[in-house]
């Protein structure tokens, strides 16, 4: 969310890094995770959390195998951890795999 808001243009710098090392990235239109920061750790707000995250990640998170989707987020990276059992990678994670295959 942080990353959304204060870079606007972000998913397209990520998509033209990756595309400047021959890779290709879709983005998935989704919203908050339901994390965001602490929010989603405090039991009060855990309902809630859950709720966030299946109106906006569940249903493009199915279309895709785990190893096909990353999140730049830590909350994100960790929200999808704690609810669909395997944690994103970060795109430079990606990027730095790829690098060592070339």
């Amino acid at each position: 969310c942080t990353e959304k808001t204060m870079l606007a243009q972000s998913e397209k710098q990520w998509q033209q890094l990756f595309a400047d090392f021959g890779l290709t990235m879709k983005v998935e239109p989704v919203g908050c995770c339901g994390m965001a920061g602490t929010f989603g750790h405090e039991a009060k707000h855990l309902d809630e959390s859950v709720r966030l995250f299946e109106m906006s990640w569940q249903q493009p998170l199915s279309k895709y195998k785990p190893s096909q989707i990353m999140a730049t987020g830590y909350s994100c990276r960790s929200q999808v951890a704690r609810l669909e059992q395997f944690k994103p990678r970060h795109p430079l994670q990606v990027l730095l795999k790829h690098m060592e295959g070339v």
